[in-house]
C-alpha cells in the first residue's frame, strides 16, 4: 500500500513539475563543428527523425541541435558525448513586458482581451511623431490626485494655474486639467464613477502601485458634467474646441484628443428625439476623434425600446455592451445588431476609486466595458508606424474610421453575442493592433518631394501621369495643346500609399501631336511635354 501511495505521489509531482517547465526546441551545445556533425550522424543511426545542426554564430562554437523527438531524450543522449563541453535546453523565452503593479493579477480582463501580448508592441503614451495621445472623458467627477492616476492626467501647457486668466484663449480660464461644466472652473468634483473610468483607461502602468490601465502612459483629459443632456453636450463641446484648436494650430495649442469616453446615457430613448445630442459625435468625428459610449445596463433590445446615445448612428461612434467572467454576454446589458457595436469585459473589473473609499474597487457594468474599448483606440494610435501616422495627419476623420474598423473586425467571436451586436464579438486588443499594422504599416508610403512630373505616357487614348508631390493636398491637372489651348482639366488627390500615378481617358483622340501636362498646387506648377503618338503600336 505504501508503494502505491509513493508511486501516486511521484507521478503527480512529476506531472505537475513537467507542466510548469517552459517549452523547449532542441538543445544548445558548446563543441566543435566536427563534434556537432558527429552527433547528427549518431542521431541518424539511432533513427532520430529530422535531426538538424545549426551554427549559432560565425565566431562561436555554439550549435543548436533539433530533432523530431523528445528534447529530454536528446539532452540525455548528447550530454556525456566526447567533445561536448557544455549543454543546455533551448527554452522558449517568456515576454517580460508585464507591469509590476501590485494588484495586476486581479485584473482578469487583461488576459481575455490580450493586453499583455499587445504591450510587447506598445504600452501607449505618444504617437509616432512623439505627440501626446489624449483621451477625453465625460463623467461626474474625478480623483485626479490619485496615486495611480496623477501622472497620466493631462496638463494644459498653455495655461497658467490660478491666475484667473484665459492664457491660451480657448474660452476657459485656468483649465489646467480639463474643465468642470457644472461649476465653470478647472476644479473637478471628486466622485467614484469618473475615477473608476480613469483607472480602466489609464491607471499608470509599471509603477508598483495598484493596477494598470490598457495604456500604461496616456494623457487623460477629464470633463466634469452634471446630470442633464445639456451638461453632456457642453462637455463634448469643450472637447470639440480643444481638438479643433489642436488641428487649426498645427498641434501647437489644444489637445490631441483621438478618442472620447462616456459611460452615461438615457434609457428607452431614440436618436430621432435627440438630434442635437447625436450631432456632437459627427462634429468630433470630423475633427478626427472617435467617441466610445456605453449602452444600457438593462437586458434591452435597444432597436426595439431605444437607448441614448446607443441609437445615434454616427459612423464615428462605438457603442459598447458587457461580457461577464465566463466571457459570455452579461445578463444585464443592452444589445442590438444595428446600434450596439462591440462587447468588452464588464463584470467585477478592479479599478481606481476615490481615496476615501479605499483607492481601489471592483465594479460592474457597461461603464467599465466602455473605457476598455476607448483605451484600446488610444493604444492603436500609439503604434510606432510612420505610414499610419501620416494617414492620421493627412486625413483625421478617415483614419479614425480605420481605427474603428480595426477594432470592430478583429473581435473574438462568441456564440452568446451572435446577433446581439454588429461585430458579434468581444474586444481583442492584439488582433485589432495586428489588423491596423497589416492594413497600414506594411504598405509603402507614396513618394514625397517637390512638385514634379516624372513621365507622361499616352496609350490608346489613355494618359498616365507619373508624379511626385510634397503631400496629399488636391492638385489641379491640366492638358494644353502646342498652341496653349486647354484641352483637359480635372482635380486629383495624391494617394498616401503606393505610386503617385494618375490615369485618365479622353473621349476623343488628340488631333495634334505634341501636348503639355501641368500639375498645379497653389503657386506651384510642374509641367512636362508628351507626344500623342500611340506607344502601344
Amino acid at each position: 500500500m505504501k508503494y502505491f501511495l509513493w508511486l501516486f505521489l511521484y507521478l503527480n509531482i512529476s506531472i505537475a513539475f513537467s507542466q510548469s517547465l517552459p517549452k523547449t526546441n532542441g538543445v544548445i551545445l558548446q563543441c566543435s563543428e566536427k563534434t556537432g556533425q558527429s552527433l547528427i550522424n549518431s542521431l541518424a543511426e539511432k533513427r532520430f527523425e529530422n535531426s538538424k545542426l545549426e551554427n549559432l554564430g560565425k565566431n562561436t562554437q555554439l550549435f543548436l541541435i533539433t530533432t523530431g523527438e523528445n528534447d529530454k531524450v536528446l539532452y540525455d543522449f548528447c550530454k556525456n558525448k566526447k567533445g561536448v563541453e557544455a549543454i543546455e535546453y533551448n527554452y522558449e523565452l517568456e515576454q517580460r513586458v508585464k507591469p509590476n503593479d501590485s494588484r495586476i493579477n486581479e485584473q482578469y480582463h487583461l488576459n481575455l482581451i490580450k493586453a499583455y501580448e499587445s504591450w510587447d508592441i506598445t504600452t501607449g503614451g505618444k504617437d509616432f511623431a512623439g505627440k501626446d495621445v489624449v483621451i477625453g472623458i465625460i463623467d461626474d467627477g474625478y480623483e485626479i490626485l490619485h496615486e495611480d492616476l496623477s501622472e497620466n492626467i493631462y496638463i494644459n501647457p498653455d495655461e497658467i494655474a490660478n491666475d484667473g486668466a484665459d492664457n491660451d484663449n480657448n474660452g476657459f480660464k485656468d483649465d489646467i486639467n480639463g474643465w468642470n461644466i457644472r461649476t465653470s472652473t478647472g476644479t473637478h468634483d471628486v466622485k467614484s464613477h469618473g475615477t473608476n473610468i480613469l483607472g480602466v483607461l489609464g491607471a499608470k502602468g509599471n509603477n508598483q502601485k495598484g493596477i494598470t490601465g490598457i495604456n500604461w502612459s496616456v494623457k487623460l483629459l477629464p470633463v466634469t458634467v452634471g446630470s442633464f443632456v445639456s451638461d453632456v453636450i457642453k462637455g463634448y463641446d469643450y472637447l470639440i474646441k480643444e481638438k479643433t484648436l489642436y488641428n487649426t494650430s498645427g498641434g501647437t495649442k489644444g489637445a490631441n484628443i483621438i478618442v472620447s469616453s462616456y459611460s452615461g446615457g438615457l434609457g428607452k430613448a431614440f436618436a430621432v428625439d435627440h438630434p442635437l445630442w447625436c450631432a456632437v459625435y459627427d462634429k468630433l468625428g470630423l475633427q478626427g476623434t472617435i467617441s466610445v459610449v456605453a449602452t444600457t445596463n438593462e437586458n434591452d433590445n435597444v432597436e426595439v425600446v431605444g437607448d441614448m446615445p446607443s441609437t445615434c448612428g454616427s459612423p464615428y461612434i462605438v457603442v459598447v455592451n458587457s461580457t461577464n467572467k465566463l466571457d459570455e454576454k452579461d445578463a444585464a446589458t443592452g444589445f442590438g445588431n444595428v446600434s450596439v457595436d462591440i462587447s468588452a469585459p464588464g463584470e467585477l473589473i478592479l479599478t481606481t476609486d476615490i481615496v476615501s473609499k479605499g483607492k481601489y474597487k471592483s465594479e460592474s457594468g457597461t461603464s467599465l466595458s466602455t473605457p476598455m474599448v476607448a483605451s484600446t483606440v488610444a493604444l492603436l494610435y500609439s503604434l510606432k508606424c510612420e505610414a499610419f501616422n501620416s494617414f492620421v495627419k493627412s486625413d483625421g476623420k478617415n483614419s479614425a474610421l480605420a481605427v474603428k474598423d480595426a477594432i470592430m473586425s478583429s473581435t473574438d467571436q462568441k456564440t452568446s453575442l451572435a446577433g446581439k451586436t454588429v461585430s458579434g464579438g468581444r474586444l481583442n486588443v492584439l488582433k485589432s493592433m495586428n489588423k491596423l499594422l497589416a492594413d497600414y504599416c506594411t504598405k509603402e508610403l507614396a513618394p514625397k518631394g517637390e512638385l514634379k512630373i516624372n513621365q507622361v505616357k499616352y496609350v490608346s487614348g489613355q494618359i498616365t501621369v507619373d508624379y511626385v508631390s510634397p503631400d496629399t493636398k488636391p492638385l489641379t491637372l491640366m492638358v494644353f495643346n502646342s498652341s496653349g489651348k486647354e484641352v483637359y482639366k480635372t482635380t486629383l488627390v495624391p494617394p498616401l500609399f503606393g505610386k503617385k500615378e494618375f490615369t485618365f481617358t479622353l473621349d476623343n483622340q488628340f488631333p495634334g501631336l505634341y501636348y503639355f501636362c501641368s500639375l498645379i498646387e497653389g503657386q506651384n506648377v510642374a509641367s512636362r511635354g508628351f507626344a500623342s503618338q500611340d506607344v502601344s503600336k
